[in-house]
């Protein structure tokens, strides 16, 4: 499995094809003023974005979910991540979560539990991130990427995603604090002493 894995994540991958340039698109770059605690005043800069959730999925079988997928900016080409997404017009986190599960791996949760927010890059990007557990997923429609994703996803056992996340492969800090969140709320709720594993 860590082998297939790994090729996954060999082959589905980005390669740099211009010089860095500036500009806009994806992101837009805003300016604000503040008060700091000597009296001075600074501006910083941020980048403005949505709020987005991340979706640590558990299987009906109790393997993780995860997805490799293209990252143009990350040396390695491709990271291993959890699905995750920005939140859509009326939408709250859950539903985001929700949605992007199913659009990134067709899977759907029996249940989902709301871990926290975290802030991704407190000093550039002023908006949080959500974090939730979804249990009992299982396959119920086809993906439903969005023109540009190239998303592959994989059912691993735990104990190759604990594996992974101590190996530092979790490179991605969203998926690395969401899966952290996610174990330590697992580590309360199951009975893992026999070391047999989880059963969700």
């Amino acid at each position: 499995m860590r082998e297939l894995l790994m090729d996954i994540l060999k082959k589905n991958k980005v390669i740099p094809y211009s010089e860095v340039m500036d500009g806009g698109k994806f992101y837009k770059i805003k300016s604000q003023s503040f008060v700091f605690p000597d009296g001075s005043i600074q501006s910083r800069e941020f980048i403005d974005k949505k709020r987005a959730s991340v979706v640590v999925p558990i299987t009906e079988d109790g393997n993780v979910l995860v997805i490799v997928q293209p990252i143009a900016l990350a040396e390695e080409g491709s990271l291993i991540e959890f699905p995750a997404g920005y939140w859509e017009f009326n939408e709250d986190g859950k539903e985001a979560g929700i949605r992007e599960l199913a659009e990134e791996t067709g899977y759907a949760p029996e249940n989902i539990v709301y871990l926290g927010s975290h802030y991704q890059d407190p000093g550039s990007i002023r908006t949080k991130v959500d974090t939730f557990l979804a249990t009992g997923c299982k396959k119920v429609q086809n993906q439903n990427l969005d023109e540009g994703e190239f998303v592959k996803y994989i059912e691993i056992p735990y104990e190759l995603a604990i594996e992974l996340m101590n190996e530092g492969l979790f490179m991605d800090s969203n998926s690395y604090i969401a899966f952290s969140k996610a174990n330590n709320y697992l580590e309360k709720k199951l009975d893992l002493s026999d070391g047999k594993g989880r059963s969700i």
